[in-house]
């Protein structure tokens, strides 16, 4: 078969015959498969939303040639789209085969960027700079996904150098694909075509990140790179700056840092070495004196010191004590896997020490006395931190003896940030502090993971460290893969709590208008149910559609100042005749707005003979028929949102309950910190409806008054207004978590200690 015959989404195999022939795994040709289904789905969409606009940039335009414009290229468009989509869709195919083929990349220089840009004028160089800005814009916030994806897909193509020039994926070629098929297909203006960009921009290039997601977890299930080392190929192409904005390694690795910070935190900057720490140690042994014994006397500090060095039997050496320790681990590991965590380093070392002899028990050299001493402090500040699960406190003291014989063995582990066991340390704490710990936890797979790590170092680990590495490895890739599914899920949350909020303001909106046009009028009953809850919905839908000051919202609700005016009594012949020429008008135009929001015409005819039999029963002779006025009932200022139980405006308070108001009113600073809290910053809360503390996420602020909290699956788990966040601040309800690395952050609070003994 030859490439001619083969499907325009496919990737060709046929290679130039001077390079040596490359077979791309299949993997590749699912990606490409998946993430062109994927765009297909995103410009359906993106069309839809584009015929709305244009049609309502007609109907607000100030002259008749600029609704011709907008009507013309709505028309076109609404013609042209599947061709638009066919010519993307095979522009980002053959983006895939360049990759596969290897194409050279012709990177203008600057001095010809300059010349280029110099002779492109008028709507070539709107194109362009649309072009870059919205493609730099969509790789700045999918920068860490196409990190990943650029490295996982040059370590798959060995015989390829792969970058964001010529990652068919990267927003670059993705925009230039389908700015080239716009200018193939469609015959529009300029203005009309820089219209279509931001539409695209906005639900396509915006909405990029599960086609990233879903491309790097193929990769991953294909065993390519499952952790993304930050250091690998920084002589590749895929990690040299581009267009002069890099960074040097050094400028990278220093901010890398920060980047990992949790959101609103300050990352931890633990960098002390070994000489400094037993400096530490030998002051506030020397500040405290005769305080310290071999049992332990707590000093000013709160810690607790142990000198074995003045133990007087004679001095274990380092490798018996780590045979003894080894020993130790398992025995340790099911003691404390069925009680509270607790210390126990002090209590082994000192029952090891006084084996062959209780009364004269052996002493230590002062370099152990002092990494035994530093460990027991740190274990200390991971039962003090209130920030950890009870269930990962114990994980992590369950570890105590391993990291004791790590810590003697090798001294790097106390000032080295990327030794193996810290960073498992911090894997598991990472990955612990969504433990929801009220269910149980047997049956939670990542835990059974940590658990089983852990297992696996307290029988296996004896001096080799490759255990650490390879539990940790197992444990990240496990968060890795939960994540995925989690950011997933998390989305589609924010995307429905979005949408209900959306409505919600509408609605408030709607109720509102409503209201403040019949709060004063009696009606007969029928009109009054009629608006408040039939049109009610109209109004709701149109503001929705169209926004507030649109022209069809306008028109909605000045239908209803319309029908409210004919049904007042009317006596002087200038309201007569205007009756009788609006009567048959407002009828036509609630048909109309019905259309919006009730399907069934027999349904919408039923409701219209209503309200016509209604405004008759008004006219039959003179009025002289019944007809009953009232003002809004209940139920009807239920529907308003204007119930007796609702919140009163200040001027309608009573003093009892303007002095309660005043009561609990909010602290500035609490509300300030409501208001300033960051997206993914976790928090434990104390949830009222279940009488339980729970551990979420913040996923959103909407509208920056609706705050949107999940679990570490991203399924919703509390909704607080800004105020209501705040109150609980206040009274301790709610209590943001520190989420930055444990290891870093209280051996930071151990030296703090004892920098001020």
């Amino acid at each position: 078969m030859s490439p001619s015959d083969k499907k325009s989404d496919s990737i060709e195999l046929v290679k130039p015959a001077s390079r040596s022939p490359l077979n791309p795994p299949r993997v590749l040709n699912h990606i490409l498969h998946q993430s062109l289904d994927s765009c297909s789905q995103l410009l359906e969409h993106m069309f839809s939303a584009t015929d709305d606009l244009f049609y309502d940039l007609s109907k607000r335009a100030s002259s008749n040639n600029e609704e011709n414009l907008y009507f013309e290229s709505m028309r076109e468009i609404r013609i042209k789209k599947h061709g638009v989509i066919t010519r993307f869709l095979r522009g980002i195919s053959e983006s895939f085969n360049d990759l596969i083929l290897n194409k050279p990349i012709q990177k203008p220089s600057e001095h010809d960027d300059e010349v280029h840009l110099s002779i492109v004028e008028g709507d070539e160089l709107e194109v362009e700079l649309a072009h870059k800005n919205m493609s730099g814009r969509t790789r700045e916030t999918y920068k860490e996904e196409l990190y990943e994806l650029g490295i996982r897909l040059d370590h798959l193509l060995l015989q390829v150098n792969v970058s964001e020039d010529n990652n068919p994926l990267d927003p670059n070629q993705i925009s230039q694909a389908f700015i080239a098929s716009c200018s193939e297909q469609l015959q529009v203006s300029i203005k009309a075509r820089l219209i279509l960009f931001k539409l695209f921009e906005k639900h396509v290039l915006k909405q990029l990140g599960h086609i990233y997601a879903d491309a790097n977890q193929v990769l991953v299930e294909a065993g390519i790179l499952p952790k993304v080392p930050r250091n690998l190929g920084k002589s590749r192409s895929a990690q040299a700056p581009h267009d002069g904005q890099g960074e040097t390694q050094s400028e990278q690795e220093a901010a890398s840092p920060a980047a990992d910070a949790a959101p609103g935190q300050q990352p931890v900057h633990f960098n002390l070495d070994i000489n400094t720490l037993s400096n530490l140690m030998a002051s506030a042994r020397m500040a405290q004196g005769s305080m310290f014994s071999a049992n332990g006397v707590p000093n000013a500090s709160g810690y607790t010191y142990y000198l074995y060095s003045s133990n007087p039997g004679p001095v274990m050496q380092p490798p018996e004590l780590s045979s003894l320790l080894t020993k130790t681990q398992p025995l340790v590991d099911r003691q404390l896997a069925g009680d509270e965590p607790r210390n126990i380093v002090a209590d082994i070392i000192n029952q090891l020490l006084a084996k062959r002899d209780p009364e004269v028990p052996q002493a230590l050299e002062q370099t152990e006395e002092d990494v035994i001493n530093l460990v027991a402090m740190f274990f200390d500040k991971v039962l003090e931190d209130e920030n950890l699960p009870i269930a990962v406190q114990s994980l992590i003291c369950r570890l105590q003896i391993p990291i004791l014989k790590v810590a003697l063995h090798d001294q790097r582990f106390l000032v080295d940030g990327d030794h193996p066991a810290r960073q498992l340390i911090n894997s598991i704490t990472q990955a612990g502090i969504g433990f929801d710990e009220s269910k149980p936890l047997e049956r939670d797979p990542l835990y059974r993971v940590i658990v089983d790590g852990v297992q696996n170092i307290n029988r296996q680990y004896k001096n080799d460290l490759s255990i650490f590495t390879e539990v940790q490895n197992e444990i990240e890739a496990f968060i890795n893969n939960e994540k995925r599914k989690a950011n997933i899920v998390e989305k589609r949350t924010t995307q429905t709590e979005t949408g209900k909020s959306k409505i919600k303001s509408a609605r408030l909106t709607s109720q509102s208008a409503l209201y403040e046009k019949m709060k004063e009028a009696e009606l007969p009953d029928e009109i009054s149910t009629f608006l408040t809850s039939t049109w009610l919905q109209v109004l709701v839908i149109t503001l929705l559609k169209f926004g507030k000051g649109s022209p069809q919202w306008v028109e909605m609700e000045q239908l209803v100042s319309d029908l409210i005016w004919l049904c007042q009594p009317k006596t002087d012949e200038r309201s007569i005749a205007r009756k009788a020429r609006l009567q048959p008008e407002i009828l036509q135009r609630i048909e109309m707005g019905l259309e919006t929001a009730i399907d069934n015409p027999e349904s919408r005819s039923t409701k219209i003979g209503i309200i016509e039999s209604t405004l008759a029963r008004l006219d039959e002779e003179n009025g002289i028929e019944v007809v009953e006025y009232r003002s809004l009932n209940i139920e009807q200022k239920e529907a308003l949102g204007k119930s007796e139980s609702s919140e009163k405006p200040w001027e309608d308070m009573t003093a009892l309950e303007r002095q309660q108001s005043k009561y609990e009113e909010l602290s500035s600073k609490y509300y300030n910190m409501a208001k300033n809290i960051t997206e993914g910053t976790w928090l434990e809360y104390f949830d009222q409806d279940s009488g339980r503390q729970v551990r979420c996420k913040l996923s959103a602020k909407i509208d920056a008054e609706t705050y949107i909290f999940v679990n570490r699956f991203g399924l919703k788990t509390l909704e607080k207004t800004r105020r209501q966040f705040a109150y609980d601040l206040q009274f301790e309800k709610a209590k943001s978590l520190d989420s930055r690395p444990l290891f870093e952050r209280l051996m930071e609070k151990v030296v703090d200690g004892l920098k001020t003994n």
